[in-house]
């Protein structure tokens, strides 16, 4: 099939940047060749319905309908930017409490979270939970020693 701009279907893949749409692309090819919907969804690891539904797409949008389009709903608060800044901020002390991560949203950023959702986006930037060993009321005032004897132990 040639495209509005003269290119062959096997030419647009090899150009195409996107490696979502160069499969896509491959997708369409595959079906144009006499391949069916579960050949190509073996041969490129999706589903039959993935395979039909990039198909249907592209007959009724063409090229453009192979694009990833712009996700639905709100828009995120926080700047892809001011994510960086903020682990970078995080980065500066040992650690840090879930509310003290939001008052400091607040603070440096003016974007106001609940403690849920600050604790959504520290587990998305690779952050965990542990509560620290030094404030922990459990932990017994010889643990260095306990440790110690412990680790030799196993060596």
């Amino acid at each position: 099939m040639l495209e509005s701009n003269g290119c062959t279907l096997e030419e647009k893949i090899k150009k195409e940047k996107d490696a979502k749409v160069r499969d896509r692309l491959r997708i369409i090819n595959l079906h144009k060749k006499g391949y069916n919907d579960t050949e190509i969804s073996k041969i490129m690891g999706i589903s039959k319905k993935t395979a039909y539904n990039w198909r249907q797409r592209f007959n009724k949008e063409g090229y453009e309908g192979l694009k990833t389009k712009e996700k639905p709903g709100r828009k995120r608060k926080l700047t892809e930017e001011e994510i960086e800044k903020l682990i970078e901020i995080l980065h500066q002390k040992d650690y840090w409490t879930t509310k003290g991560v939001r008052d400091l949203i607040a603070k440096e950023f003016k974007v106001n979270y609940t403690t849920r959702h600050v604790s959504r986006i520290l587990r998305k930037i690779g952050m965990n939970y542990q509560k620290p060993y030094e404030n922990d009321y459990r932990k017994p005032k010889n643990a260095d020693e306990i440790l110690k004897k412990k680790f030799w132990k196993l060596n």
